[in-house]
């Protein structure tokens, strides 16, 4: 798979084990590592969020933070910087009026598609790319430090990353509390732990992303007006900390999911496998898409059937619509409801953050490789998943070797 998309948890012999065993052991000492080089920075972080009354977060959870701030700020940073006031605003505004007028959805998405592509032609005939102009990227980070990161949540939000925009919205608030000296010695540390994470994750990570860089120039040519490029274009290092994300985030929200009730298991279109020459026969529910069963080889109602025999529900939801569908069928905020998501490696750790917004107690599981037609391949392929990892998620012993 990793010849035609951009990242595969696959080995040679199809299953994603491996790469279970791999991400397990790399996160551990990821977060050792951490509290060896950031422990009082977070300790500090978190008595901020304290004095302001906010929930305290555990110290995975915000050293998460740091490392994504970092990330992003070394890959996005000087297209933060340089994204025009006016197109911010109106990127933004089209993001919300996708949401309210679902009918409307397709055209919004072709006007944020023509706005994207007019701002990166432009940005790109000036040099921000490629540095051709302008002052180093990490000066530019450093002298302001707390308006960086608000440059870096206006384009976030301009490109429909609204959790992760509104996740950093606590640490802007912090860096503008603090002296400017301060400021920059976390910006200086989240770069720093960004740099590291880059070289360890590279040889640990960098077998399963192997397609990355081929994809990205693939979807650069055929979809430079598309209203996604920005999530088509992601780079090699945002996929590890996609990676890495959801296992972290498994890890914070494990004891809250494992103490609810019931269990829904949130699956992706991509994931249906309809029957040949036929459409799929899901009933629409308010929960989303229920399966009725259609084809016998299909993923979707493989574990449906597991999921009627060991009490958990199955609905397919797109995964863009997670916050809708939650929000009319009223299961926000329900503290008995658990949920296991699945999606691919760029989406799901920070839709672990938009779950937690919502009052989910939730847990990812990731998409072995890509395949949606709405963003990763022309067509469309059936993806697949880990059905062990499930398992473990879900705390049940399922018997699963008749669905493999």
């Amino acid at each position: 798979m990793t010849e035609n998309f951009p990242y595969s948890l696959q080995s040679p012999k199809h299953t994603s084990d491996r790469y279970y065993r791999d991400i397990a052991r790399f996160a551990d000492r990821w977060l050792a590592y951490s509290r060896q080089t950031v422990a009082a920075l977070i300790t500090d972080f978190r008595a901020f969020r304290q004095s302001e009354g906010w929930v305290d977060r555990s110290f995975e959870a915000c050293a998460l933070e740091l490392l994504a701030l970092g990330v992003l700020l070394r890959e996005h940073g000087r297209q933060a910087a340089n994204l025009p006031g006016w197109s911010a605003w109106l990127l933004s505004k089209l993001v919300i009026f996708q949401g309210q007028w679902p009918g409307a959805e397709q055209v919004i998405k072709t006007i944020r598609g023509l706005i994207t592509a007019a701002v990166n032609d432009t940005a790109a005939q000036q040099g921000v790319f490629t540095g051709e102009h302008g002052a180093n990227p990490e000066d530019c980070l450093l002298s302001e430090p707390a308006e960086a990161v608000a440059r870096l949540i206006r384009w976030l939000r301009a490109h429909d990353e609204l959790a992760q925009a509104e996740r950093f919205t606590a640490w802007q608030e912090y860096l503008a509390t603090i002296d400017t000296m301060q400021a920059r010695r976390v910006i200086r540390q989240s770069l720093s732990l960004a740099d590291d994470f880059a070289r360890e994750s590279e040889p640990v990570l960098g077998r399963y992303t192997t397609g990355v860089e081929s994809y990205r120039a693939q979807a650069a040519c055929r979809g430079c007006f598309r209203y996604d490029i920005e999530l088509l274009t992601r780079t090699r290092l945002e996929y590890h900390l996609g990676l890495l994300g959801t296992e972290v985030l498994n890890r914070v929200y494990r004891d809250r999911f494992e103490a609810t009730a019931q269990k829904l298991v949130i699956v992706p279109l991509c994931l249906r496998t309809p029957p040949e020459g036929q459409d799929c026969q899901a009933e629409q529910t308010a929960l989303g898409a229920r399966c009725r069963s259609c084809n016998a080889v299909c993923r979707v109602n493989q574990l449906t059937r597991l999921g009627q025999k060991h009490g958990f529900l199955v609905c397919c939801i797109p995964d863009d619509e997670l916050g809708k569908v939650c929000l009319a069928s009223g299961q926000a905020g329900r503290g008995d409801l658990g949920v296991v998501g699945i999606s691919c490696a760029l989406t799901n750790w920070s839709a672990g953050w938009a779950a937690e917004r919502l009052g989910l107690a939730a847990q990812g599981l990731l998409l072995d490789y890509p395949g949606c037609r709405q963003h990763w391949h022309p067509q469309g392929v059936p993806t697949d998943t880990n059905l062990r990892q499930l398992q473990a998620l879900l705390g049940r012993s399922m018997p699963l070797a008749a669905y493999e």
